[in-house]
């Protein structure tokens, strides 16, 4: 058995700025928002525990800064954006992406008072239709350029969804390879209801898991390759399930990056990735239905609220993104990881990833990079991932035909 001391579990579940996790989250770049959505008004956000405006300039670039004014602390959100920046829509100070304050009406015209007040703001930049924020120290790593990314092909974001959770407990289902069976038999009927053989490898870039999960079909085997790519994106290839006609070529890929809100919120930004050679049509949007929690998951009796008759239990609709989302907000706004009981065998994926991360918070405050951050540019130019699903013959599987020599 091993378990995860309550120290290390206070260590995993911290989020701001000045927390050992806090300051390691910083230290990769994080989606903020969709570039399509971004046009000439400036928006509210909220990233690991801070309040933050995003706001495209006129010269058609993306920025950020804190949400509160430095003079009287009102929402820049409300602001209109101008050639210089954004301006506060109480008082007219002007901000630009940098931080600076440019304009004080009301004061002398010969007044330094300015430049005394300096703002807060990040780094960003677009990629993939995504708008991605740096919140660490100088000088930041470059964006990972991920072949999802930046690879020929059809993309389709979408916001998966919205956990009333701390962001690492959405994390760690993704390298929780035995859950499928059992949580996702609604939505994949295909798989049997049986554990898969599986097998762990830490990588460069995070961790992976190999695995071969057995079908309905006699003599066919589901086998999965799944990335986690620090600090928390998922990588996985199950959208290829929802391709209709003749696929060939290179398998459907996806990205999830689980972002904190803070730290029992978390905002989830999906990427399906077609690749330019695949056949197959993605009909309708399988991502149509939501998963947003609803305060309390797990309200005691609230049947009887509205219902003179109430029918008692709770319906899981057969969509795979809502079985994750309702079990992982079934363990509470934060895990206590501490009370869990973790097999070596069948939960290798959520203690490897644990130790990983805490192993790499040390490295960090030894003063070294982190795992995954990159800054050599012939090591960016497209970064290949390996995460797909396939369906394979007892013979393939034997051959190993469809691993990745690549872990």
């Amino acid at each position: 058995m091993y378990r995860t001391t309550k120290e290390e579990s206070e260590i995993l579940n911290g989020i701001r700025a000045g927390t050992p996790m806090g300051d390691f989250l910083r230290r990769y770049w994080q989606p903020v928002g969709f570039s399509k959505h971004l046009k000439n008004k400036p928006t509210f956000i909220r990233v690991l525990g801070e309040d933050l405006v995003l706001f495209r300039q006129t010269n058609g670039l993306p920025a950020l800064v804190g949400a509160l004014c430095p003079h009287r602390r009102a929402n820049l959100c409300l602001g209109s954006v101008e050639p210089p920046g954004i301006r506060c829509k109480y008082h007219g100070w002007m901000i630009d992406a940098q931080g600076a304050v440019l304009e004080t009406p009301g004061e002398p015209p010969e007044s330094t008072f300015k430049h005394s007040v300096k703002h807060g703001a990040y780094p960003v930049e677009e990629l993939g239709g995504l708008i991605f924020a740096y919140f660490g120290p100088q000088p930041a790593p470059l964006l990972p350029r991920y072949d999802i990314l930046v690879d020929e092909g059809e993309r389709y974001l979408t916001i998966q969804g919205f956990q009333d959770c701390h962001w690492l407990q959405a994390v760690e289902n993704g390298m929780d390879p035995v859950h499928p069976s059992f949580t996702h038999g609604g939505a994949w009927p295909d798989i049997a209801n049986s554990a898969p053989d599986l097998g762990f490898h830490e990588t460069p870039l995070g961790l992976v898991y190999k695995a071969y999960r057995s079908t309905k079909e006699e003599g066919m085997f589901n086998y999965r390759e799944h990335h986690l790519l620090m600090p928390g994106v998922s990588f996985g290839g199950s959208g290829g399930r929802y391709l209709k006609g003749k696929v060939v070529g290179t398998p459907v890929s996806a990205a999830r990056w689980t972002v904190p809100i803070d730290e029992t919120h978390s905002i989830m930004f999906r990427l399906r990735f077609k690749p330019g050679d695949n056949s197959g049509v993605f009909e309708g949007d399988p991502f149509t239905e939501r998963w947003r929690p609803k305060g309390s998951f797990i309200e005691p009796f609230k049947e009887y609220r509205n219902a003179e008759n109430p029918e008692l239990g709770y319906d899981v609709p057969p969509l795979h993104f809502i079985e994750d989302g309702m079990v992982v907000d079934s363990i509470g706004p934060v895990a206590d990881r501490e009370n869990e009981n973790l097999s070596p065998v069948i939960d290798e994926g959520i203690i490897m990833l644990r130790k990983m991360l805490l192993k790499e918070i040390n490295r960090m405050q030894a003063g070294h990079d982190p795992k995954g951050i990159i800054r050599d540019p012939k090591q960016n130019e497209m970064i290949r991932v390996t995460a797909y699903e396939r369906w394979v013959t007892a013979q393939e599987r034997k051959d190993k035909k469809y691993e990745s020599a690549r872990v």
